[in-house]
């Protein structure tokens, strides 16, 4: 069964919610004095600490930090960065290492404090001028907001450290998202050829694969980008819109379900699961991820549009009524959707043709073909002007009769005896 005109525009008109994709996270690569790879959550690789340059008490608590971002990887929980962060502070404040630093760096970013983070960054910079995965991470932190700004930005910073991995894999993300699918996977490769475990280069890969409908290829390349960061949901959204070109429905939605498991504020996952609970008219569904969408960013005027619908069939049509009010005020006009949901609300709920009407009239004005092209909108609106009509001639006819009863010697149905 197809779900309902009024849903399934606001199912188009949700298409772009759960396009955008995350920032770049900070690179989860490092090199130590020794050249061995030092693991650095996520993905923590096995690795040893450097054997010169520490104290033993320095080495000690580098190799717990270690082991502590280890352990959290072989558990397959959430990263818990605030423990791992307290740990390479130990170990960066006795040892004094460019790697510890780096790697509280890296913690302290993905706890969102950016100004500690970015000094952490400076101080394994001034301790190994050369350490290029550093110079990249602090770069992130001051990176414009503005695409063509960045992408100058980055391209500056290769040329200073032509060999960073973080670099290549931003720039090839900024290309991505402008639409270069070539040169995005052209500057994935470089950055996977210098850091085999840069997720952020593989997650640009993935996009460009599923842009291209090679879905297998964009099921691989997920499930190594997962493998070396399970808990990054953006990851989990993504193998979930795979499996949903795939064919695959639940598998999809029981990725997207893990992604919010991982992390309850990831947007992207859950309007990926209103659109499904939309389509599938599970209208309790739509209720709760529009709610959890509105709790993360209150101007959000699809989301409200989604709620007021699923109110209205859960039998809520007050709360419906002011769920489009906040959608209209919220896309300042700019929604033709809410129309179209009030019109039905008032023709089908409350049974009032004559609001509704012009409700109506004014969606089919601002969504102009698209209104036009929809049968279920010109038949809603055929109904109400043929209840209007026929409103007016049961007004007109019941005028009449009081009329007629009214004039003098009027026959009121009742018959004279015959003499």
């Amino acid at each position: 069964m197809s779900p309902p005109r009024s849903a399934a525009l606001l199912l188009a008109a949700l298409a772009g919610c759960a396009s955008g994709g995350a920032a770049a996270p900070p690179a989860t690569a490092a090199r130590s004095a020794s050249g061995t790879a030092v693991p650095l959550p996520p993905p923590p690789r096995a690795a040893t600490a450097p054997a010169a340059g520490p104290s033993e008490r320095g080495r000690r608590l580098f190799d717990e930090a270690l082991a502590a971002a280890e352990e959290q990887k072989k558990l397959r929980i959430p990263t818990d960065w605030d423990l791992l962060a307290k740990r390479w502070r130990a170990a960066a404040e006795e040892g004094d290492l460019p790697e510890s630093w780096f790697n509280l760096g890296v913690c302290l970013d993905r706890l969102g404090r950016r100004a500690e983070a970015a000094a952490a960054y400076r101080r394994a910079l001034a301790l190994q001028p050369a350490f290029g995965e550093a110079a990249g991470n602090l770069a992130l932190t001051a990176e414009p907001d503005e695409p063509r700004a960045a992408t100058a930005y980055w391209t500056d910073h290769l040329r200073r450290f032509p060999d960073d991995a973080v670099g290549r894999a931003r720039l090839a993300q900024l290309a991505e998202r402008a639409g270069r699918a070539d040169e995005a996977w052209r500057l994935a490769r470089e950055a996977l050829q210098r850091d085999p475990t840069s997720t952020a280069a593989l997650k640009a890969m993935v996009r460009v694969a599923l842009a291209r409908k090679n879905h297998d290829l964009a099921h691989l390349l997920a499930l190594r980008a997962q493998k070396l960061e399970p808990g990054d949901p953006e990851i989990a959204t993504a193998i979930g819109r795979i499996l949903l070109a795939q064919g695959d429905e639940a598998a999809a939605a029981a990725q997207w379900q893990r992604a919010v498991e991982l992390r309850p504020d990831y947007g992207p996952a859950r309007a990926e699961l209103l659109k499904l609970a939309l389509s599938k008219q599970h209208w309790a569904g739509v209720a709760e991820q529009a709610r959890a969408l509105l709790k993360l960013d209150p101007g959000q005027a699809r989301a409200e549009l989604a709620l007021g619908v699923a109110q209205r069939y859960l039998g809520e049509p007050q709360k419906a009524a002011a769920s489009y009010d906040a959608a209209e005020r919220s896309a300042g006009g700019r929604l033709p959707e809410v129309h179209l949901a009030r019109g039905v609300l008032l023709a089908r709920v409350e049974e009032k043709c004559e609001p509704a009407l012009a409700e109506l009239r004014r969606y089919a004005a601002a969504a102009g073909p698209a209104a036009l092209a929809d049968g279920g909108v010109a038949r809603l609106e055929r109904e109400c002007v043929q209840m209007l009509a026929a409103g007016r001639a049961a007004e007109e006819e019941a005028r009449r009769m009081k009329q007629e009863a009214a004039r003098p010697g009027a026959d009121t149905g009742a018959k004279k005896p015959t003499p």
